[in-house]
């Protein structure tokens, strides 16, 4: 039982069976024109986030059984990728899911990338100790090597002086720092690091400032800044406790931010030595250790520092507020990794390789709870396991009510009929088929309409959406649009379907005809989740700013209670740093709104809110029992589904950190 501030009680199905394990971070990068960030994690999967609608995925590319992303670089809006395949790619942002171009470093397995300040050229650094040059300037391609070093090229960075026409590339290694001339590809200087118990020193990142400081990150957990035109140290500072790996400029150059092993975040600024002459010196602080692991990646965006690594968690650092935790940006995709089937309590997860189904457990009546739990009378079951083929990933999934369930790999859509039948309360019997379908391509976003009569795709290749007759595997309708879809959702009675595109277009389209009934207005902020109302012809549409609308699609115009209450939902009702996953219409009392983030779950009175919505913050009931919630959704008879996954049940999977000594032990 869920009591929340003593307001609302609701009968909950706490789920905490689903063992999905987020992959840690790789690399981050930014783009500054589209406001986009790049995160690639150890699955080989990058998400593409907006940084401008509180770091909200928009779409994601998934990996592979082998595929490996080790570098990203944004380039004139385009994004390129690199791994230890050993090509380069450019990735697809018109058509998600594809790559566009893909060219081969012919220098074995690529660890990091760069590109000069005109956006012309991209140089990848190899495993074999080559820099490899590619022109961007419309297709990616080829253009030539450089001269091969001994070992392994780790890190790399671009150096352009328009005044003095200097083009160098700075790469760290093993024990050593190398200027190269970009038009000769030939090394112009080497810096020569120290090392320490005869112990090889490898410089995992470095950095470089418009005035030519060269910045190095190593794994004696040493920070040294060098004078690029000398090629002599300026000053060092061992201040993290092992390796550094990943540096980060701010974008005035005057901040300069370190994370490595230890799970440590040091900040480096440049202050002027005395007022009486223009001398400047670097200087040291920690900014914090909230991360537990590794820390791998970093990016300055906009006056705020975002951090990943090891533990999989993005942090938010700002100057002002501090250091937040994004939980949102854990890799857990709103309505592809679980879906119910409300008529017969069952539960599909989504792992990366496989589905399993499962049949909710049941509980005694209310009456006979002991502090908030209910004693079970029959405990959840898991029926069938269904695999993808080997070395297939799935990207996403849906259940329908009458015995559907579908899913799709980078190859295909695959659908089946299923049906389950209770021999025995602890032993029932499920019989699986596979049904036919027209689908030409895969699908990077699916949905059953509650019936369970139509599957909703959102297909890799040509885009659009495309409605199909599951009964007999016909496609109904297909609809076009101008950008890609990232939500998806349908009408209680089969009817409507309401989607959503990353250019912030919402539109309501009609089942039987396939024509736009309705287009919502397009707000500045992101839609982060589209329901329909079982009670009457009304779309709740929330933003990543926290908005909520309401729209009468019958009438085309937002409903009374929307136009009085939806300016006054902004930032300051919510934590600033959550966004609204899932809206819930009670099935019982239509003015009740429910939602929830990663971490809250809230009940809004709309009645209430009439009332005094001047007070936003006191109307709306919260509850920060459960962390993180991947989805929540209510029951014909009331109950409401929470599906969980704690952060100690992902920690536990984590290997273990860098063992620092605390006072006292």
């Amino acid at each position: 039982m869920l009591n929340m501030e003593n307001k609302v009680k609701l009968q909950v199905h706490h789920v905490r069976f689903f063992e999905y394990q987020p992959a840690p971070v790789n690399c981050i990068a930014y783009d500054v024109s589209t406001e986009r960030v790049a995160v690639s994690r150890s699955d080989g999967s990058v998400q593409i986030l907006s940084a401008a609608d509180n770091f909200t995925q928009i779409f994601n590319f998934p990996g592979g059984a082998d595929s490996s992303v080790e570098a990203l670089v944004w380039s004139q809006q385009r994004l390129f990728a690199a791994g230890l395949g050993g090509n380069v790619v450019e990735l697809d942002l018109d058509t998600p899911h594809l790559i566009k171009t893909s060219v081969s470093s012919n220098s074995g397995p690529v660890w990091c990338l760069t590109r000069n300040p005109e956006e012309t050229q991209l140089a990848a650094a190899t495993e074999d100790g080559c820099v490899v040059l590619y022109d961007i300037e419309d297709e990616l391609q080829f253009l030539r090597p450089f001269a091969k070093q001994d070992g392994r090229i780790m890190s790399i960075a671009w150096y352009s002086n328009p005044e003095t026409q200097d083009n160098i590339i700075v790469t760290g290694g093993i024990n050593h720092i190398r200027q190269w001339s970009v038009s000769s590809g030939q090394p112009i200087s080497r810096m020569t690091v120290a090392t320490s118990y005869k112990k090889d020193t490898i410089v995992w990142c470095v950095a470089v400032t418009s005035d030519f400081v060269i910045i190095s990150g190593d794994s004696r957990g040493t920070v040294t800044f060098w004078n690029g035109r000398l090629a002599t140290q300026i000053k060092s500072f061992h201040c993290h406790k092992a390796d550094v790996l990943s540096l980060c400029l701010s974008q005035d150059q005057k901040t300069v931010f370190s994370g490595g092993v230890d799970a440590a975040i040091f900040q480096f600024d440049l202050y002027a030595t005395d007022d009486t002459c223009d001398r400047m010196r670097w200087a040291s602080v920690l900014l914090h250790r909230h991360h537990t692991h590794d820390i791998r990646a970093m990016a300055h965006i906009k006056g705020s520092l975002l951090s990943g690594g090891l533990d999989s968690v993005l942090r938010v650092t700002h100057e002002k507020l501090g250091v937040r935790k994004v939980p949102e940006l854990l890799p857990l995709p709103t309505g592809v990794l679980v879906d119910l089937d409300k008529e017969h309590n069952l539960i599909k997860l989504q792992y990366k390789s496989h589905l399993e189904l499962w049949r909710l457990g049941s509980a005694d009546a209310p009456e006979d709870e002991v502090r908030g739990i209910l004693p079970l009378t029959r405990g959840p079951l898991k029926l069938i396991e269904l695999k993808a083929k080997d070395g297939q990933e799935i990207i996403c999934s849906a259940l329908s009510s009458n015995g559907h369930m579908a899913f799709s790999d980078l190859q295909q859509v695959r659908l089946y009929r299923f049906n389950v039948e209770e021999t025995t309360a602890t032993n029932p019997q499920l019989r699986l088929e596979r049904v036919k379908h027209s689908f030409s391509h895969p699908a990077r976003l699916m949905a059953f309409t509650p019936s369970g009569d139509y599957l909703l795709v959102v297909l890799v290749g040509p885009g659009g959406l495309e409605i199909m007759d599951t009964k007999t595997g016909v496609i109904k309708h297909k609809l076009k649009t101008d950008s890609a879809i990232h939500i998806l959702n349908a009408s209680h009675d089969d009817r409507h379907i309401a989607y959503a595109t990353i250019d912030h277009d919402v539109h309501i389209a009609d089942v039987q005809s396939g024509e736009v009934i309705c287009e919502c207005p397009v707000m500045s902020s992101q839609v982060s989740s589209l329901s329909f109302s079982p009670h009457k012809s009304v779309l709740a549409i929330a933003y990543c700013d926290h908005k909520i609308c309401e729209m009468d699609y019958v009438k085309k115009k937002y409903t009374p209670w929307s136009r009085m209450v939806s300016p006054h939902l902004m930032d300051s009702w919510m934590q600033f740093n959550m966004t609204i996953r899932n809206i819930l219409h009670s099935p019982s009392n239509p003015h009740h709104l429910f939602l929830h983030t990663n971490t809250c779950l809230a009940s809004l009175d709309k009645t209430q809110m009439e009332l005094e919505f001047t007070n936003i913050v006191d109307v709306v009931k919260k509850c920060f029992k459960y962390k993180y919630i991947i989805h929540a959704d209510f029951l014909p008879d009331g109950s409401l589904v929470v599906v969980e996954r704690p952060p100690s049940m992902i920690d536990e999977q984590l290997p273990p950190s860098f063992f620092r000594k605390k006072f006292g032990l």
